[in-house]
């Protein structure tokens, strides 16, 4: 049985804040990790970071993609590919 015990930032939080009602009786930490974790959730929405990461994710997907689809390619038609791909996030991040 393997099981992972690994904890996650917000599952982290979570647990503190347990332990701390659960020990003090304090549910105190529960409005403070709420109020950040609604924060944390404006800004990301607001500032378009995780649109700019899937970006990322897809504009590397593709290069790989090609560099694995023409392993023989030349240099110049790997960097004119790259140079493709990146300009081509770029101009969608500008977009945003």
């Amino acid at each position: 049985m393997d099981v992972d015990w690994g904890l996650n930032n917000a599952e982290l939080l979570t647990t503190i804040a347990t332990l701390q009602w659960s020990e003090h009786n304090d549910p105190s930490w529960f409005d403070k990790l709420a109020t950040f974790r609604i924060g944390y959730e404006v800004y990301q929405r607001f500032s378009g970071n995780r649109e700019v990461d899937a970006l990322r994710a897809q504009t590397i997907a593709a290069i790989v993609k090609y560099v694995k689809d023409n392993p023989k390619a030349k240099k110049e038609d790997l960097q004119k590919e790259i140079s493709k791909h990146i300009f081509a996030f770029a101009h969608k991040v500008e977009n945003m």
